[in-house]
């Protein structure tokens, strides 16, 4: 295995956390929750997960925070998501 210099080290660190900050709530105050249970997954749970990280991304939003839990129990309505605001219902 080749040896790393020292930049491509410094890369490699900034890139894992950023990752590892996407999932810091530490700042973030809403929550998008996708279902990610074997049902939601099959109606296209995880590209819905995808296009909302993506467009955190693009759009440069940070105060968001995008997890993923089991079956929500609405099979009938995957995928689902669930969103929390402060303040809001």
């Amino acid at each position: 295995m080749a040896k790393m210099t020292l930049e491509e080290l410094r890369n490699l660190r900034n890139t894992q956390k950023k990752e590892i900050d996407k999932r810091d709530i530490a700042g973030k105050e809403i929550q998008v929750i996708v279902g990610m249970g074997t049902c939601g997954i099959a109606a296209g749970a995880r590209e819905t997960m995808k296009a909302f990280l993506a467009t955190l991304e693009e759009e440069s939003i940070r105060n968001v925070i995008v997890k993923q839990t089991g079956c929500m129990g609405l099979c009938y309505a995957e995928p689902t998501v669930e969103v929390i605001m402060p303040e809001m219902p």
